[in-house]
């Protein structure tokens, strides 16, 4: 991604999974870590930011027109910028929660 000024920005996809659900076929959960950097593109010495996130999907058909689904999205801290990334011991340090229903039309 450019920005109009002086930065870029790029996003990496670390690791991906499902968990479908065998007992409910109208059921799927998967995640998806990703890792963004963001860095200016000038003279400019400042170090760039990394950030590391994982996204948490659970969607759930309610009937022929109808899914409910959770997203979880989890934040880490990252060795690299922040300073407290060891008392974190590799523990999401932020959770966003929402819930979302999505109706065929």
């Amino acid at each position: 991604v450019r920005f109009k000024g002086p930065a870029a920005q790029k996003v990496f996809v670390v690791a991906h999974a499902e968990e479908p659900n065998p007992e409910n076929k109208d059921s799927w959960a998967g995640r998806e870590v990703l890792r963004s950097i963001f860095a200016l593109t000038n003279q400019n010495t400042a170090p760039p930011v990394t950030t590391d996130t994982e996204s948490i999907w659970q969607f759930v058909r309610l009937d022929d027109k109808t899914v409910k689904a959770r997203l979880r999205i989890a934040s880490y801290l990252n060795a690299q910028t922040d300073t407290l990334y060891f008392d974190a011991k590799n523990r999401a340090v932020s959770f966003a929660d929402y819930d979302l229903f999505m109706k065929r039309v």
